[in-house]
């Protein structure tokens, strides 16, 4: 790697973590995690993919879940960003991201916590698409300052 892309993905591994453990609603069922308004970087330059599973991995291990949460936020980062590479549209992997971690925050409430998987799911998934989305439109106008 570059010093310029390790730079790059270790700023944006370290904003999601500030942004995460300072954020009162970053945890649980009703969460709403401005931190996750990064997470849609990866999809306009793939080259911060690694910034952003490491942000999360760091962010979550702070988590009072513990390493299910650490597990559970690599994993969606992962299995969204691998499919993100096959699908051009940003909104629509803002969706996937989102429903990825309605369906597995959901789970791990589920598991753990032992809250309705239903009302968690969808719960998560809101949240996570408002935020994701309204970067989306935010990091279109300004997507060559992602370059």
């Amino acid at each position: 790697m570059k010093i310029n892309k390790i730079a790059s993905n270790a700023l944006l591994s370290a904003l999601y973590v500030v942004l995460t453990i300072v954020n009162p609603i970053g945890w649980g069922a009703l969460q709403f995690r401005v931190s996750e308004m990064l997470m849609v970087i990866p999809f306009f330059n793939r080259k911060y993919i690694y910034g952003a599973i490491i942000g999360v991995i760091i962010a979550n291990s702070f988590s009072p879940l513990g390493v299910i949460d650490v597990a559970v936020g690599a994993l969606c980062c992962i299995i969204s960003y691998t499919l993100s590479k096959h699908i051009n549209n940003k909104y629509i992997n803002a969706c996937i991201y989102s429903a990825l971690a309605g369906v597995l925050v959901g789970l791990e409430l589920k598991i753990v916590f032992r809250l309705p998987f239903i009302a968690s799911a969808i719960s998560v998934f809101i949240s996570t698409l408002i935020i994701t989305f309204i970067s989306v439109f935010i990091f279109k106008k300004y997507d060559k300052l992602l370059l």
